[in-house]
């Protein structure tokens, strides 16, 4: 092979070996975004309502007769009652209990409801919220891929692969979600005692997770589509360029 081959060569070895330095750049980049949106399956799924209420699916909102002061005019005591993925948990003036179960129920003695309440009868079960978590046992391992995919050639079918599942659990997720935080509220809106309510944003952030993903999905789509797939062929040999002047 003459020197013009060996310089041929040397050119498609270095488009070759830039290639591969982008697609593991991508990778680099792909896996922070993806670490990104397994911090908020974690938001969604660990109890973090119980330091922060707003960080569940529904809050229910009423008040009791104090349980101090039991004539009718001792006043009234608050009560909350927030529930999520990661269980519920009750508000009683400046009290709290929590319990970390996906078959969360509220209890009549912390929350001094009146003997007339029927907030604790047929309480909605929450066994839908067990997605949430295996969307983040999924989301973990498709955070590992991601992280380990810049330096184990082959890994970005895998990774993509593992895209797709996190984005269909993830809407699953989302969906348990609303419809634990619609039956809860359809339970609690006619109790004894009556409840408000206010939203959280866990849903909010199950279906942020699913928009990033979904986004994530197409943007390495559209990348890998216009990357050339394969090793360049080799140069031909001086002699044949030879033969054509």
């Amino acid at each position: 092979m003459g020197t013009g081959a060996i310089g041929t060569a040397k050119v498609f070895d270095n488009a070759h070996n830039s290639l591969l330095r982008k697609e593991s750049r991508m990778e680099t980049i792909l896996a922070n975004i993806h670490s990104f949106t397994f911090v908020l399956d974690l938001i969604v799924s660990l109890p973090t309502i119980a330091t922060t209420p707003r960080l569940s699916g529904i809050i229910a909102h009423s008040t009791v007769p104090s349980p101090y002061q039991p004539d009718n005019g001792g006043g009234s005591v608050p009560i909350s009652i927030a529930i999520g993925p990661a269980g519920g948990c009750m508000w009683s003036a400046d009290q709290r209990q929590c319990q970390y179960t996906t078959n969360f129920q509220p209890s009549a003695e912390f929350l001094h409801l009146p003997s007339g309440q029927n907030v604790t009868n047929h309480f909605p079960k929450g066994r839908l919220m067990v997605g949430c978590h295996i969307t983040t046992a999924v989301q973990a391992m498709g955070t590992a891929i991601w992280a380990v995919g810049p330096y184990i050639p082959g890994l970005m079918v895998l990774s993509i692969t593992f895209l797709c599942l996190t984005i269909v659990f993830s809407l699953f997720s989302g969906i348990a979600v609303i419809i634990v935080s619609a039956l809860v509220h359809h339970h609690l809106e006619y109790s004894v005692p009556p409840f408000d309510f206010d939203i959280g944003i866990d849903w909010v952030l199950s279906f942020a997770v699913v928009a990033i993903q979904m986004i994530l999905a197409i943007w390495v789509g559209c990348i890998r589509l216009k990357m050339p797939r394969g090793r360049p062929p080799p140069p031909e040999d001086d002699h044949l360029e030879m033969s054509q002047h």
